[in-house]
Parts: C-alpha cells; structure tokens; sequence
C-alpha cells in the first residue's frame, strides 16, 4: 500500500469520524443516536472509491461510536456505514449521477437495513425498538445526498479527484520517451 493511499485513508476516516461525532442527536428508542455523518461517507465512497469508502465509513464511524461512549454499537455501525461506504463507491465512484444516485440509494438501504437487523435480533430491541429508528436512519442517509453536491462541486474545482482513488502509477518510462523523443 502506497503512502498516498495510507494517507488518503487516514483522512477520510478522520473526516467521517467528526462528521459523526460533531452532532450526536440521540435516538430514546434504542439508546444510540443519529449524525450528519453520512455526508462525509457518501463523499469519500464517490470521490475515492469502493474500498477506500469502506474502510473510511466503517472505521471513521465506529471510532465516533467509540470517542462518544457508544462502543457497544461499534461493532453493528462498523458494518452499517462499512457496506454504505463499500456500495455507494461501487455504484457511484466514476459513473457520474446516476450511478451515484444508485449507490446513494443502495449504500443507504444496506445501512438501514444492517441496522434493523442487528438491533431487532443482536440488540434484543425487537421489531419495534428496531422500527422505531427507521426513519431517523432514513433522514440520516436522506443527508447523505449533500455529501454528492458537495463532490460535484469539489470535483468542478479539482477535476483530478477521483485519480485519488486509484493505485498510484509511476511513469518513468513515459519520461524516458518524452526525452527520447526530443532529442
């Protein structure tokens, strides 16, 4: 792994992990609570691409849970925002708005649902302890539509940041037939 890449990564999860941790709105139903977070995610998954997504939105989230005092939900909010981070990159990383619209939409219902499903069974809050967090769940990723405005026009400024995501190339021999050819 390139330090590029190793930087790119530590970044963006510091960037997702103030995202989450800056305005913790808290939920009564299940005791967890709800952020502005998923900007943060969509925008690193869409500039940066799948895994870089991924690993920003599950790490970056989870260390919010943790900094906060909610380490108990770390392990769930690890996978939640993981799979947003890994399906918004994948769907939307390159593919301009439609495919990102896609990857908002599947990125989120994979979040939702992740939830649901280990707070109904994991958790022990039952269906409706579950249900009552749906919607606020749905808001929270309703959000995340801001964090594509945000790279659409992050990107108009710097055209060159889905390159970010990429492997790192190195071009010598591209140099030696640029001085081969001048000579």
């Amino acid at each position: 792994m390139s330090v590029r890449r190793i930087s790119l990564l530590a970044v963006s999860i510091a960037f997702v992990a103030v995202l989450v941790a800056i305005v913790p709105v808290p939920i009564p139903a299940t005791g967890g609570f709800t952020h502005p977070g998923a900007v943060a995610e969509f925008f690193v998954a869409v500039a940066f691409g799948p895994v870089v997504g991924l690993v920003a939105a599950g790490v970056g989230a989870a260390i919010a849970d943790l900094v906060l005092g909610f380490g108990s939900f770390a392990p769930l909010t690890l996978i939640a925002h993981g799979s947003l981070g890994l399906l918004a990159g994948y769907f939307g990383w390159k593919k301009g708005w439609g495919g990102m619209i896609v990857g908002w939409i599947v990125g989120g219902l994979a979040l939702v649902a992740v939830y649901f499903v280990g707070e109904a069974t994991i958790y022990g809050f039952g269906l409706a302890g579950a249900g009552a967090e749906l919607p606020i769940n749905l808001f929270q990723v309703g959000l995340g539509f801001l964090g594509l405005v945000l790279f659409k026009l992050v990107q108009r400024a710097y055209p060159q940041i889905e390159q970010l995501g990429e492997p790192a190339v190195f071009e010598e021999a591209a140099a030696e037939e640029v001085a081969t050819e001048e000579a």
